[in-house]
């Protein structure tokens, strides 16, 4: 009897694993400028030294907010890639074509004497229920062996998400390229003498 039931029951593993929805895999992207980037001086070079992403965000699965404190864990829609190495990455290509050209290092590359260091802390990056991906990030410009921070920010940034996981990561690609734009205006305004 027993050796009966095995076939039936390898029969049926079979048929739930080929009905499982296939996993999808996703990245993100950098973002063009609006304008191009400027000649300018801004100062000593700089580099994304670190990005720092809340434990709940920091796996393969693609996260949503949810109402009621909650969130979905996507069990299909998975990062190709570890999220905040990822985010690091994007975000140095953002600002490499907002900054003059040689003024913005490369992840793993070395950094010369007197670069100064961007560190981002990520506090919320996420579609959320109501069709929308929010960016909640505080960043900071370090500069000195001591690394001092010399100018630090909070931002808040929403972009309008399309129903579908690719349509949530375009839109954080985008939120991105905003922060970008945000911390290239003012490394700019920081080398020029503007007020922190």
């Amino acid at each position: 009897m027993t050796h009966r039931l095995i076939p039936v029951l390898l029969t049926l593993t079979l048929t739930a694993c080929a009905s499982s929805p296939a996993t999808r895999f996703f990245t993100l992207d950098s973002v063009a400028p609006a304008a191009p980037a400027g000649a300018a001086d801004t100062g000593a070079p700089v580099k994304v030294d670190a990005v720092h992403i809340p434990p709940a965000l920091d796996r393969d699965s693609m996260v949503r907010g949810e109402s009621g404190n909650q969130l979905e864990i996507s069990s299909q829609d998975r990062w190709a890639g570890d999220l905040g190495e990822t985010i690091r990455r994007v975000l140095t290509q953002n600002l490499q074509s907002r900054l003059p050209a040689g003024e913005v290092i490369a992840p793993e590359s070395p950094a010369p004497a007197g670069a100064r260091g961007l560190v981002v802390d990520i506090l919320t990056f996420q579609p959320q229920a109501g069709g929308e991906v929010v960016l909640d990030a505080d960043w900071t410009l370090l500069e000195g062996t001591q690394s001092n921070p010399v100018l630090s920010r909070s931002v808040h940034l929403t972009a309008p998400a399309a129903p579908s996981a690719q349509g949530e990561a375009a839109a954080m690609s985008s939120l991105l390229g905003q922060l970008a734009d945000s911390m290239a205006s003012e490394i700019d305004g920081a080398a020029s003498g503007a007020p922190h």
